[in-house]
């Protein structure tokens, strides 16, 4: 279970208040399932845990969009290319997958700032951030005997 202070459901509130919203019960229930996962969720599984409690589709996929947009969700890559949501604790950071479990663990170093000056240089685009993510097996996956790939099997 994710570890997210009681204070980013206050900002939550907050921030929904600045657009003009409330922080429904059925808001709540949308961000309370992702804060409380360390693995997220795919929009689908989101919705099928939350018709449970008489959320509708419609209510979910609004308030996701709107958790992403205000950087309390972000997504990750699933090892088959899907898109799985997690809760954002608030501040730059990475995550690494794990490509069997699908548990997730933050990263919050993160020294690109030269990448980033020389991709501008190179590219003469204005960089203005970056989305990266780790791929491998968790300890517990590996200590069950799932092999890591070929260290080139999976390059780019």
């Amino acid at each position: 279970m994710n570890s997210l202070p009681i204070d980013r459901l206050k900002e939550l509130r907050s921030r929904l208040h600045e657009t003009g919203l409330r922080l429904t019960p059925q808001r709540e229930a949308v961000w309370r399932l992702f804060a409380a996962s360390n693995r997220g969720y795919t929009l689908p599984q989101a919705c099928q845990e939350l018709e449970k409690m008489g959320i509708g589709q419609a209510t979910v996929y609004r308030m996701v969009a709107s958790l992403q947009e205000m950087g309390f969700l972000r997504f990750i890559h699933d090892a088959d290319g899907g898109h799985r949501y997690l809760a954002c604790p608030g501040g730059h950071m990475h995550y690494v997958v794990c490509r069997q479990c699908g548990r997730t663990r933050q990263v919050t170093d993160c020294d690109l700032h030269t990448l980033e000056k020389l991709i501008a240089a190179q590219s003469g685009y204005h960089v203005e951030g970056h989305h990266l993510e780790f791929f491998g097996l968790c300890p517990d996956c590996l200590t069950a005997g799932a092999h890591p790939p070929h260290p080139l099997e999976n390059c780019c």
